[in-house]
């Protein structure tokens, strides 16, 4: 089964200081028969936070595991245009919380056919529906 990974999931699991560092670690910890995916847009945002919150050291530690243990997605033209599309819809909905990165992260999930997905920002992703399913799967 794909777990698509978002940035608050991925942060928590690198620092030790997040609120949600413990239930990110244990969930890794005690799945390791998931397949992890990655937008590569919450790669880069996740680098970028560890690099600035934490350390380089640590950042470079974060990018070789995720190298290793997980599948990186690259984004494709239409998962661009598809969260164009979302960004649209939900602000013309006047729900201007969600920006480019949810919508990315929305466009891989539907492209991937799968609403798993590893969050800690469940009240932004409860008012989305993924394209071909009612609402999204919170594994945690």
């Amino acid at each position: 089964m794909l777990a698509i990974t978002d940035t608050s999931f991925l942060y928590a699991a690198v620092d030790k200081n997040d609120l949600n560092h413990k239930k990110a670690s244990v969930f890794l910890k005690d799945n390791p028969h998931l397949t992890y995916v990655i937008p590569f847009s919450t790669v880069v945002q996740v680098s970028k936070l560890i690099g600035i919150m934490i350390s380089r050291q640590t950042e470079i530690v974060f990018m070789e595991n995720i190298i290793k243990n997980f599948n990186i997605e690259m984004h494709e033209h239409s998962d661009v245009s598809r969260a164009f599309q979302i960004l649209e819809h939900y602000w013309g909905l006047n729900i201007n919380e969600i920006d480019l990165d949810e919508a990315l992260f929305v466009s891989i999930c539907e492209r991937l056919g799968s609403n798993n997905i590893l969050t800690f920002r469940k009240k932004i992703y409860e008012k989305l529906m993924p394209s071909g399913f009612k609402d999204f799967n919170f594994l945690i």
